[in-house]
């Protein structure tokens, strides 16, 4: 019995009894009469504490029903908030909570990789100091409305982000706690983006000025052939000559362009074809054996034994080596041979074109596989150049899932290599 009712029914029984006793003593009542009311006040607290016993073990057993309940709740709201933290931490934008003093509360894994200032509890003044980008989170804040701005980080990496500023409304029993959160910043990488962007705009403004050189040329001799020298036949023969070159370099030109973009397109599908690269060498060796000759610049092509193959697009590798090797012809000096030497290391094939030329000075090795780069822009146009070959060879090589190396001493030479992957 709970020690309640116990309690309850001595507190209602002995004062009952006593009175009882009191009336027999005073023999105001007879004794059967005191055991008459006795019997009958016992059997209704009988009933009374029955009824009240199980009203209590009801409400005992929904009591603890209820704290069960909680304790569920309360696991679940814990591993619910496990999860959403998960998910936050693992979010690849980072992600900034601040409190309405500008202080962080929270940052997920990508946002303490922005730099020591990214702590629970720092400033945020203390991560970024652009004032721009700052008067930005203050009208947020002030005016709980979202605002976007740009932020630019020039360390450890320079990166450029695009910044969404989104006020945070809770509940009114909340908002009161010292630790809330009122801003969530969300801070998308656009660094891509912007020098996607970037070469997009150079590209065009190099492919404009390269038209428009020949073009101009063009335009001008056509110009003077229908004036001045109209009726001047050497003139016109020696003009005529200029603009089919002009008009050869603007094909030459437009094909590669042509060409660069349909590599371009191909380049997340690899090759699937098994190409012996003693072949391909072979059929470059043919097609630039004559212009070898003229300059007196042998190709010396020295293949192993049992070479085994790549899985590559021959097509694309014969122009890959062709472009080398031309470039070899070009640049080197006349009378030094051109050599292209092959050689296994584990699972890959290296390809090295190596000239006895002027060489290339260290400050431009970096950006040669850019498009329209020359180190000499008036040399390159004079061999007749269009400053995209070795762009085209850098796609090829990435499309074969291999890469593409240089290494130059002035006055020594300069040496390509290719490596590929083995089938």
């Amino acid at each position: 019995m709970p020690v309640r009712a116990v309690k309850w029914t001595l507190g209602v029984t002995v004062p009952l009894i006593g009175l009882l006793l009191l009336l027999l003593a005073a023999k105001q009542i007879t004794i059967w009469v005191a055991v008459s009311l006795a019997c009958v006040a016992l059997g209704s607290f009988y009933f009374v504490l029955k009824n009240r016993l199980r009203t209590e073990a009801v409400l005992e057993r929904e009591v603890t029903r209820l704290r069960s309940r909680i304790a569920v709740l309360s696991d679940d709201d814990l591993q619910r908030s496990k999860i959403i933290d998960e998910m936050i931490d693992t979010l690849p934008d980072p992600l900034i909570f601040l409190d309405a003093d500008q202080k962080i509360n929270r940052v997920n894994r990508a946002a303490r990789a922005l730099g020591e200032g990214a702590k629970v509890g720092n400033q945020l003044s203390r991560l970024f100091r652009q004032p721009d980008f700052m008067r930005a989170v203050n009208k947020a804040l002030a005016e709980s409305v979202t605002q976007e701005a740009d932020l630019v980080l020039s360390s450890p990496v320079a990166q450029t982000f695009k910044v969404r500023m989104l006020p945070i409304n809770e509940p009114r029993s909340m908002q009161q706690s010292r630790n809330r959160s009122a801003l969530l910043m969300v801070m998308q990488d656009v660094t891509q983006a912007h020098r996607m962007e970037q070469l997009r705009a150079d590209f065009v403004a190099n492919v404009s000025h390269e038209l428009r050189t020949p073009l101009t040329s063009l335009m001008g001799f056509i110009e003077t052939l229908r004036g001045p020298a109209k009726d001047d036949a050497r003139a016109h023969e020696r003009f005529l000559g200029i603009m089919q070159e002009q008009s050869s370099r603007m094909l030459s030109i437009i094909e590669d362009l042509l060409s660069l973009s349909r590599i371009e397109l191909d380049e997340h599908a690899r090759p699937s074809e098994e190409v012996y690269i003693g072949e391909v060498l072979r059929k470059v060796e043919d097609v630039l054996t004559l212009k070898a000759d003229n300059r007196d610049m042998p190709i010396v092509i020295d293949v192993p034994d049992q070479v085994p193959p790549i899985m590559g697009d021959s097509n694309q590798l014969i122009q890959v080596f062709q472009n080398l090797v031309d470039n070899a012809l070009k640049y080197g000096k006349p009378g030094t041979s051109v050599e292209v030497i092959v050689r296994r290391e584990e699972a890959k094939l290296k390809v090295d074109v190596r000239d006895h030329g002027a060489g290339i000075p260290r400050e431009h090795l970096p950006r040669l596989t850019e498009r329209f780069y020359r180190v000499d822009t008036a040399r390159s146009r004079e061999m007749g150049g269009t400053g995209l070959g070795l762009a085209i060879v850098k796609h090829i090589v990435k499309r074969h899932r291999g890469r593409i190396t240089v290494e130059s001493e002035v006055g020594q030479g300069t040496t390509f290599t290719v490596t590929l992957p083995i089938s």
